[in-house]
């Protein structure tokens, strides 16, 4: 059993952390013009097929919508929640619900899970999807984005955040452990990455 509710409840202290460290908001962390860089990577259907597994047209698509979703907001963090069952889910989704349990019940069970599903039933049934490797590279933006908010000199700008995400992500590959990266590791990083 995926603990997704207990991830999402740290990478929201995360996010806040980050808010507090850089003076600023969520918005200013992870707006849409921060976000979209990196949900379009993940979604390019080379880099779905190659680093994610995901292939075929019709599974791409799902997996575009899924990621959307997840993005959607600065405190989406890359999870989906749902008020309602994976059926509710499977619309927005435009797919039926045994196909969409089958694709995630596929995808939990990879060594490097493209997403994790938590399920609640009873009266008030709730479904809750993560897309773990968007909430790593999420939560890497926002504490690089605290960084250049805060003011500090002599780090990486937004311009080589975007870029040195948007690389690794094409590419399969996690968010590095430092957030506070210097233009000559970033670029290093960078040509590092385009030779994988």
């Amino acid at each position: 059993m995926a603990h997704v509710r207990q991830s999402r409840d740290e990478a929201l202290a995360r996010l806040r952390s980050a808010q507090r460290f850089g003076g600023c908001t969520r918005a200013a962390l992870l707006g849409g013009a921060v976000r979209a860089p990196l949900l379009a990577a993940m979604i390019d259907p080379e880099t779905a097929r190659r680093c994610f597994g995901i292939r075929g047209t019709d599974l791409q698509k799902r997996w575009a919508r899924l990621v959307g979703l997840a993005g959607a907001r600065p405190a989406s963090l890359g999870f989906v929640q749902v008020d309602g069952t994976l059926g509710l889910l499977g619309k927005q989704l435009h797919t039926d619900q045994a196909t969409l349990s089958r694709n995630l019940r596929t995808w939990e069970r990879r060594d490097r899970p493209p997403a994790l599903v938590e399920a609640t039933r009873g009266k008030k049934p709730t479904v809750l999807v993560q897309i773990p490797s968007l909430t790593a590279w999420l939560l890497w933006v926002a504490d690089a984005q605290a960084i250049v908010h805060r003011g500090h000199q002599g780090f990486i700008c937004t311009d080589t955040i975007r870029q040195v995400a948007v690389t690794l992500i094409s590419r399969g590959l996690r968010p590095p452990p430092e957030k506070a990266l210097l233009p000559l590791d970033a670029q290093r990083m960078i040509r590092l990455a385009e030779k994988v």
